[in-house]
């Protein structure tokens, strides 16, 4: 056992911290199992806590982000937002349809093996086609004759059967195409000779659109060219709103991804589709979550296309009054590599291009009217962080009432020891 010493018992607590008790009252203070010696001991351990970061908090305050923005090797970009800032985030944003098609005209469409086609041919005079049946001459052509090919599908070969032809190559070729090879092999056997080809149903020249529309089913393209809205038309529809959803092209071996909203908004986004186009329509409402210093931390919903951030911490309930720092609101979100570049004049440091996006902390300053008006026009996007930081006179009050608290504790059993 320890040996006591006379004049006093020095109890060692947190970072050498001392309770001396006077030797005459030790017995009393070892009453009750050390009670007082015990809750002495707790005192000391909250007077010894001293830096604030050591108490709860419900996340990291406006001064630890700083700090951690600024390390040898900071774990994100740190962007005040401004209005330059907010001029490089109106442009594009990673989340594009366009790269899917080199040009605005429609592709041609070409006849697939497969194919079923019909033809039609004519020429002036009785000749090699006999004379046209009555009520079938086309304005402009009396005294023409017709003939009409039986519909006959496009064979692996890539060809169909042409009457006093032959074989006539039609995969991978236009309609028009095959017309003028027709009139080409028929000049000399018949008078002037008119040819029309037509694709009766096709099975490669087509799209497929399922997910959450109406009909979702395969649909065959449009000579003229058919947009992705044309589609989803065709398809019925979607089943839900606009807003809430996410439409994904696949095509080859490429996925892009885009809101519905965004293509209505964005006429370049209506892109033309293509043989074998995979169109996927998913109802996924668009969210961000609140965190930190707010009346109400949640999950907040897009209400309609677009919600701002000034919305979003609206419909949280607002800041805390006696507990958030205005100063301190952030946007957390990863933002795509080339969108990130476009927020600062200096190179990103290479760890953070490692990947396809760059984490970036967006930092908005509430305290003034800028910042509030800023607030109004920065789009939020779905899977966005908004936090906001506690006040650090928020920690320094929370250390006050422990010790007060403990101190009280403290005082009411050492009365008790004493009285024993």
């Amino acid at each position: 056992m320890n040996k006591i010493e006379p004049a006093a018992h020095r109890t060692s607590l947190l970072r050498g911290s001392l309770i001396e008790i006077p030797s005459e009252r030790l017995p009393l203070a070892m009453g009750r199992g050390g009670l007082a010696l015990r809750m002495a001991a707790v005192a000391g351990l909250a007077l010894s806590l001293g830096a604030c970061a050591t108490m709860p908090a419900q996340g990291p305050s406006a001064q630890a982000i700083s700090k951690e923005s600024i390390d040898n090797a900071p774990p994100f970009l740190m962007v005040p937002v401004d209005r330059i800032v907010l001029t490089a985030l109106t442009g594009k944003t990673g989340d594009d349809l366009s790269p899917l098609t080199s040009a605005e005209a429609p592709p041609q469409g070409t006849i697939h093996i497969g194919d079923t086609v019909s033809v039609t041919l004519w020429e002036f005079g009785s000749g090699l086609l006999g004379p046209m049946p009555s009520g079938q001459v086309p304005v402009g052509l009396s005294g023409a004759q017709s003939a009409t090919v039986p519909n006959q599908t496009v064979d692996q070969s890539g060809t169909i059967i042409i009457p006093f032809v032959g074989e006539v190559k039609a995969a991978g070729r236009t309609p028009r195409q095959v017309q003028a090879d027709i009139v080409k092999a028929l000049r000399g056997k018949a008078n002037e000779t008119q040819a029309l080809v037509q694709v009766v149903q096709t099975v490669d020249n087509a799209v497929t659109v399922t997910g959450d529309v109406s009909k979702p089913g395969r649909f065959p393209l449009a000579l003229s060219g058919t947009r992705l809205l044309d589609a989803v038309a065709t398809a019925g529809g979607t089943t839900g709103k606009a807003r809430e959803m996410l439409v994904q092209l696949t095509r080859g071996g490429q996925v892009r991804s885009l809101r519905m909203s965004a293509v209505l908004r964005d006429p370049t986004q209506n892109i033309f589709l293509k043989p074998g186009d995979l169109v996927t329509l998913d109802h996924e409402p668009q969210s961000v979550v609140v965190l930190g210093a707010t009346n109400k931390q949640s999950e907040v919903f897009f209400g309609k296309a677009r919600l701002t951030l000034a919305e979003a911490i609206g419909n949280g309930g607002g800041l805390i009054d006696k507990q958030a720092d205005p100063a301190g609101v952030y946007v957390l979100r990863y933002e795509q590599t080339d969108v990130a570049k476009r927020l600062r004049t200096e190179a990103l440091p290479d760890y953070l291009t490692l990947g396809d996006t760059v984490p970036v902390v967006y930092h908005v300053n509430f305290k003034s009217a800028e910042g509030m008006l800023l607030a109004q026009s920065f789009q939020m996007r779905d899977q966005d962080l908004v936090y906001v930081s506690t006040s650090d006179s928020v920690q320094v009050g929370k250390l006050a009432t422990l010790i007060n608290s403990v101190t009280q504790i403290f005082k009411r059993n050492t009365y008790s020891a004493f009285s024993y």
